[in-house]
């Protein structure tokens, strides 16, 4: 989590409910009054102790400042991770650090943002994204090395990070109406830059939206206190954060969850919101955040001493993105008869946008065209004679 200081810290509230365009897409979300039993089964593979290990792998690395080298390591070891899940579609979204810190040059080039895509099944042009930072800080007096500064950044945000792998592992093996993209972000305690930047391109690009769930600080909870929540979002995303306080309550009613506001600092949902995008971020409480982020001590133990709460807040996230994304639990037939008429058709790219289409054609398959797409991996939407729709994904060579 980025941390700023400010003076007129009474005045912040106000600035944030003013600080988000309108939207850019009005969308609406489902309520949610009972349990679905497919969403009970992805909960129920959370795996503790898979959150646990992906942490001890983070905070291993020796820091994951953006401004050192270990930082590639680590963008490695994310793009491994999502691979395993085989999600295959994995975007490097490269940006530039302009820093106002005097101790580190500006502008300078860090790391890639790493995005993981989950093609949607029906409207794969409409985006789910997750997001944590992966980046990590220690405050600390000049002169030092960077690359031999240990900043271990176990809450803030190792934690984060393990949730997002968590939710990605899980879902990645169901199919969905909308596309999903897991994303990890670089540079946000610089400033949100690597979210601030990519949201920035989704806003030029027009993408279309529908909610942005981030984590940030999930694993420390004040000795004495109890797991709950703490949900940071604007006045402007009251639909969304209505949603995923219907979501906590449905499905895990045993948690206390309320709307809070950060008096000093920011995280990266702030990046998507600002750019006219519903967006949300669960906290751990905003009075009693864990002390020992930005130092030495963020580590296991100290500063994640609650594997309880990080597990409620991966919960949280992954029926939050299941629910917004339109889970399709009906297996997709695929066409095995070449001769099958085809009422009409749509194509998309990895990143869910239009590529090419038709109607009324009443074509075969293998009349389709595609000679004059560019090389890479596309999505087709067959609007079968019968009524149904048949998903296939192919690679243009």
């Amino acid at each position: 989590m980025k941390k700023i200081y400010l003076t007129l810290i009474f005045i912040i509230p106000t600035i944030f409910s003013f600080a988000q365009i309108p939207h850019l897409y009005n969308h609406t979300f489902p309520q949610i009054d009972s349990q679905n039993p497919k969403v009970n089964e992805m909960l129920e593979q959370v795996d503790v102790a898979n959150i646990q290990n992906y942490v001890e792998d983070l905070t291993s690395f020796i820091n994951r400042r953006c401004d050192g080298s270990h930082i590639w390591d680590v963008k490695d070891w994310l793009v491994e991770k999502y691979t395993y899940f085989s999600l295959n579609n994995i975007q490097l979204f490269d940006f530039q650090v302009i820093s106002y810190w005097d101790t580190i040059p500006k502008p300078f080039t860090t790391a890639p943002n790493v995005l993981a895509i989950q093609i949607g099944k029906n409207k794969p042009e409409e985006y789910i994204i997750c997001g944590a930072h992966y980046d990590s800080w220690v405050n600390a007096e000049e002169p030092y090395d960077v690359d031999t500064l240990r900043s271990p950044g176990a809450d803030d945000n190792a934690s984060g990070v393990s949730g997002i792998l968590e939710t990605a592992r899980i879902l990645s093996n169901y199919d969905f109406e909308r596309t999903i993209i897991y994303a990890n972000w670089n540079a946000e305690e610089m400033g949100l830059c690597g979210s601030n930047e990519y949201a920035k391109q989704c806003q030029r690009d027009s993408l279309d939206i529908v909610a942005y769930f981030n984590l940030d600080m999930t694993g420390y909870v004040n000795p004495g206190d109890f797991v709950h929540i703490h949900l940071l979002y604007t006045p402007c995303d009251s639909l969304l954060g209505n949603f995923v306080k219907q979501v906590s309550h449905t499905y895990l009613p045993e948690i206390n969850i309320c709307q809070a506001w950060l008096m000093h600092g920011d995280t990266d949902y702030s990046s998507f919101n600002r750019h006219g995008y519903q967006a949300i971020s669960p906290s751990e409480d905003v009075n009693y955040l864990s002390p020992y982020i930005h130092t030495v001590d963020d580590i296991i133990g100290l500063s994640v001493n609650s594997w309880e709460q990080a597990e409620v807040f991966t919960k949280l996230n992954l029926a939050s993105v299941a629910i917004a994304a339109g889970p399709i639990f009906e297996s997709v037939d695929e066409i095995d008869d070449k001769d099958v008429l085809v009422d009409s058709y749509e194509v998309f790219d990895i990143f869910g946008r239009p590529v090419l289409s038709e109607k009324n054609v009443w074509k075969n398959m293998e009349e389709i065209p595609v000679t004059d797409l560019q090389t890479g991996i596309y999505i087709m939407l067959f609007f079968m004679q019968d009524g149904n729709v048949v998903t296939k994904k192919f690679l243009k060579r």
